[in-house]
């Protein structure tokens, strides 16, 4: 497991959203020119995926298939990964809370990437409906 920063998982999750291969992906880090990427995604200057390319292509190949753990997230952050990488929406998909999240509806796989995702201060427990919370760990 990789563990990475939330503007590394931003970006991983944008680039992955591109349709390329890894072999593509290798030679664009590897030649550190990205300005194609940053046409087709102009809000992203992917210095964050280049940095983690330069810990290591095993790494960075780890983290770009979803293999990866974020440092540290906060409720906003969680929310904004919901959406990003799962489409999951606020009022369809869970109901926010100040301090959590609940009625969390989704499948095992999504809360597998879920648990494996989540920083070490928050807690991932199914509740007897079947849904799912998510709040700071006590």
């Amino acid at each position: 497991m990789t563990i990475i920063n939330l503007m590394q998982a931003y970006e991983l999750d944008k680039l992955s959203k591109l349709g390329l291969t890894d072999e593509e992906i290798i030679r664009t880090l590897q030649s550190g020119d990205v300005s194609a990427w940053q046409e087709k995604i102009p809000q992203f200057e992917f210095h964050e995926t280049k940095a983690l390319f330069q810990e290591g292509e095993r790494l960075f190949l780890c983290a770009l298939h979803g293999n990866y753990r974020v440092k540290y997230v906060t409720l906003p952050e969680i929310q904004r990964l919901l959406q990003l990488r799962f489409q999951l929406e606020e009022g369809e998909d869970y109901q926010l809370l100040e301090t959590g999240i609940q009625y969390l509806s989704c499948n095992e796989e999504i809360v597998t990437k879920l648990q494996n995702l989540l920083s070490a201060n928050w807690h991932l427990t199914k509740q007897d409906d079947g849904t799912y919370s998510i709040f700071v760990k006590q």
